[in-house]
């Protein structure tokens, strides 16, 4: 019995683990869709500089802001060409977190483009925004 219950646990988990995944595949296609040639063809032809082992900057593009608080959330797409995984070589997104005092200073706005520091291997700080 112990083991029905340990396995739907981990069923429920996975499960709303693929919902969520399958959610922002939907909104990263749908803002995909939304971007002219000229902003798809400067995400496809940024410079990519690595900063350390692992980590490295590029340009992105400002997707959708949403305030929360004293901050922003900010989603980003970027083209993918560093990392090995299933989204290589695509327009992909990126989530970071602005204050609004940073975001009245460099006046951030969707559509705009900025240059953000990714480390996937970090789990504190692995995707910014770099002023």
């Amino acid at each position: 019995m112990g083991y029905v219950i340990i396995g739907a646990i981990i069923g429920a988990f996975v499960a709303v683990v693929f919902k969520i995944a399958k959610k922002d595949a939907a909104e990263r296609d749908e803002m995909v869709s939304k971007l002219s040639d000229e902003q798809k063809d400067r995400l496809m032809s940024a410079e990519v500089e690595f900063v350390e082992e692992n980590a490295w900057v590029q340009e992105a593009m400002v997707a959708k802001m949403v305030e929360k608080g004293s901050k922003f959330d900010v989603r980003m797409l970027w083209y993918n060409t560093t990392m090995g995984n299933n989204e290589n070589q695509t327009i992909t997104i990126a989530d970071a977190t602005i204050t609004k005092a940073e975001q009245a200073e460099h006046d951030v706005k969707v559509g705009d483009f900025v240059k953000m520091y990714i480390a996937p291997e970090k789990t504190v700080g692995s995707v910014k925004i770099v002023f």
